[in-house]
């Protein structure tokens, strides 16, 4: 039987704020944790939110995600680690860099990747420099090296395992 550990990524920094970062609140509070069995691992505290939009990058807080991923990386491969199957709730679709980052760091990672729209905007073409609307071409090493390359594993995943 699979367990699962329940790791809550908050974060907003791939966004401006929305109320996304109260989504894995909601989701205990229904009982998400308890359905599936499953312990609560922890919370992963993202950086401070910078409004302004990156003159070099064209994005809203390249630093704090580049910072967080690879915190929020970190905390997935401990369960992983005990043999659990980590479960991480988040509204900021930028959050997908550290969980890829985890699973690249072990090896080579496929994606199944499932959302209302193709999160595949360029920095450039992104008119609010949103990262959530462009995690998928971050994630397969498009856009600025700060949050393509991360730990120097560019690109987290290769088109063809998309």
């Amino acid at each position: 039987m699979i367990s699962f550990s329940i790791i809550e990524a908050p974060s907003v920094l791939g966004l401006f704020p929305k109320g996304v970062e109260t989504l894995p609140e909601a989701l205990l509070d229904a009982g998400l944790a308890e359905r599936l069995g499953a312990e609560r691992f922890g919370r992963i505290e993202p950086p401070p939110y910078d409004p302004r939009r990156d003159a070099a990058t064209k994005l809203l807080n390249p630093q704090g995600i580049a910072d967080y991923s690879p915190a929020l990386a970190d905390a997935i491969a401990r369960p992983r680690g005990d043999g659990k199957f980590p479960v991480v709730l988040g509204g900021d679709c930028s959050i997908l860099l550290g969980c890829m980052l985890a699973m690249r760091r072990d090896r080579r990672a496929g994606l199944l990747f499932l959302d209302g729209h193709a999160d595949f905007y360029q920095p450039e073409a992104e008119p609010n420099g949103e990262a959530a609307s462009m995690e998928l071409a971050l994630a397969t090493g498009r856009g600025p090296e700060i949050v393509t390359d991360l730990e120097g594993l560019r690109p987290l995943v290769r088109d063809e395992d998309v």
